[in-house]
C-alpha cells in the first residue's frame, strides 16, 4: 500500500495508519493535488503521479497556512490524526 511505502521505503512517518481499513483518513495525503487516504491505494498505482506528505506543505522552512491555523486555533486533538485532517483540507 502506498501508505506502508511511503513510511517505510522513504522514511516519511508524518503520515500515520489509523485503521487500515479506508475508515478515519489518518492516512491521506494528496495524489495528483486530490486527497486520498493512501491505505487504499497501492503503491504501483501513485507511480508518475505527484505524491504530497504533510512533510511536503511546509515550503522553505515556513509551514503552510493551513498547519498554521491548526496549530494557532488547537485543532491538534492528540496530533495523531492531524497530518490527515490538514491533507483533507488543503486538498
Amino acid at each position: 500500500l502506498l501508505v506502508h511505502y511511503i513510511r517505510e521505503a522513504l522514511g516519511l512517518t508524518g503520515t500515520n495508519i489509523g485503521c487500515d481499513t479506508s475508515s478515519c483518513g489518518a492516512c491521506s495525503v494528496h495524489v495528483n493535488g486530490e486527497a486520498v487516504k493512501s491505505c487504499t491505494v497501492l503503491a504501483v498505482q501513485a507511480d508518475g503521479c505527484e505524491v504530497t506528505t504533510i512533510e511536503g506543505l511546509a515550503q522553505g522552512g515556513e509551514m503552510h497556512p493551513m498547519q498554521k491555523a491548526f496549530m494557532e486555533n488547537h485543532g491538534l486533538q492528540c496530533g495523531y490524526c492531524t497530518p490527515g485532517m490538514v491533507m483533507a483540507a488543503t486538498s
